[in-house]
């Protein structure tokens, strides 16, 4: 998805501003938006599902003290 954003981007900005045509400049903003909020997004690293009455602790550990619990 990302390269076929990228792609209409340059391509957009190339037609649009050079060859006057607006749709394509449109096009190419609103690819260059949607990669840049794309780009904004953090990777999920964990999902699940809580029932009822189930919990979820989160702790945090300074750096280097791997394997020692």
């Amino acid at each position: 998805m990302e390269t076929l954003l990228r792609y209409l981007q340059r391509r957009g900005f190339r037609r649009g501003i050079q060859g006057g045509s607006s749709l394509w400049l449109v096009l190419a903003a609103t690819a260059w938006m949607l990669l840049r909020e794309r780009r904004g997004r953090s990777p999920v690293v964990y999902r699940t599902v809580l029932e009822p009455g189930e919990g979820l602790v989160i702790e945090t550990r300074p750096p280097g003290r791997r394997g020692s619990s």
